[in-house]
């Protein structure tokens, strides 16, 4: 429940897997609503044109077109959709161009006596609101932005005379309203994202990234170590003599084994950028990007001696332990990942053919 809780408070828990998968959905919905307003804004100056004197319409629609275009620059930045800061910017960028236009608006109107009350300006910084219930944010990032658009009211009202009076009051009663329910609505999102997530990347049994999301992640991840000339390293487990285990034990006990195994493996994951997996059966992967040869040597024994710790109880009454044998590749020039976990899968072999319970590391392959 608390870890729960967690990640929907603040982000610093989420993995970076699905920190892209949140990102995109920032910065597509980003995209739909910037393009939306390029249109709704150009179009209401034919509106004003209808309701407001010739001076003050001309002045509003150059406002209006300059917001149309910061949205439609908006609807074009394309680059970099799976960088969640990116993507918070981008939303931080769209209320900011929507939060200029009301205030130049308002103080247009205000100079030609009109008090923002004409053809729906007074209600700006509710739709602002409102809008945000869209996007999936934790609680401290819907409540930065509409704090924001609470203290850009209040400003507003300062400078207008109408703070501490029945209407400006009301609106910042009703703006506060609106962003507990936008922010309601909004960490639901985050809420429903994260569970999908899961069930969609996550081995059920260990709560460990699936196949399916190790292989897709590990393809990412290979890219990124040669774009950048970064080290990537891959560890494949198999849990020795485990078919006998469950021979002999059971399958409940083999799922218990299964289980502790995948917590110490998580706890060996300590980066955000690592991922451990579940490969298959009794299978594990474990993709360690930009680790130097040394620490990856250290994280493989202290898994082993995490396993020679473990004691566990299994349904038979008995007290067993277990151990692993893990098979290390580190990327090469030009390397793809068929060939890297080729690579840790001939030295996972040869672990287990020296007598399991220990590591070996794949030798370099030369070019062809």
């Amino acid at each position: 429940m608390w870890e729960v809780m967690n990640d929907l408070i603040a982000a610093r828990r989420h993995s970076r897997y699905f920190n892209h998968t949140r990102s995109y959905h920032l910065f597509t919905r980003v995209r739909m609503i910037a393009w939306l307003l390029m249109v709704l804004q150009s179009g209401w100056i034919l509106i004003d044109w209808l309701l407001l004197p010739a001076e003050a319409s001309t002045t509003i629609a150059y406002a209006r077109l300059a917001s149309s275009g910061c949205c439609l620059l908006l609807g074009l930045w394309y680059t970099h959709p799976y960088r969640l800061e990116v993507s918070l910017i981008r939303l931080l960028a769209l209320v900011l161009v929507l939060t200029l236009f009301q205030t130049a608006s308002t103080v247009i109107l205000e100079q030609h006596g009109y008090h923002a009350t004409v053809a729906g300006y007074a209600f700006f910084p509710f739709m602002i609101i409102t809008m945000l219930a869209i996007f999936p944010l934790t609680l401290f990032e819907i409540a930065g932005f509409v704090c924001f658009v609470l203290l850009v009211e209040l400003v507003t009202q300062l400078w207008l005379g109408a703070w501490g009076g029945v209407s400006g009051l009301n609106d910042l009663w009703l703006l506060a309203i609106l962003g507990a329910i936008a922010g309601w609505a909004s960490i639901n999102q985050l809420n429903m994202l994260l569970v999908l997530y899961r069930q969609a990347t996550r081995d059920p049994l260990t709560g460990l990234a699936n196949r399916r999301q190790v292989m897709e992640q590990l393809e990412e991840d290979i890219k990124a170590a040669h774009a950048q000339g970064t080290s990537l390293t891959v560890m494949m487990f198999d849990l020795d003599k485990f078919k006998s285990f469950n021979d002999q034990y059971g399958h409940a006990a083999g799922d218990i084994v299964l289980k502790q195994f995948a917590k110490i493996l998580r706890e060996h994951a300590k980066r955000k950028v690592d991922l451990a997996g579940r490969f298959g059966g009794e299978e594990f992967l474990m993709v360690l990007p930009n680790m130097e040869a040394e620490q990856v040597t250290d994280v493989a024994d202290a898994i082993r001696q995490a396993c020679h710790a473990s004691r566990l109880k299994v349904p038979t009454g008995d007290e067993v332990s277990f151990t692993t044998s893990i098979g290390i590749s580190m990327l090469q020039e030009g390397e793809g990942g068929s060939s890297l976990l080729q690579r840790a899968d001939e030295a996972l072999y040869q672990a287990k053919d020296s007598g399991r319970d220990r590591y070996c590391i794949a030798p370099w392959q030369e070019a062809a």
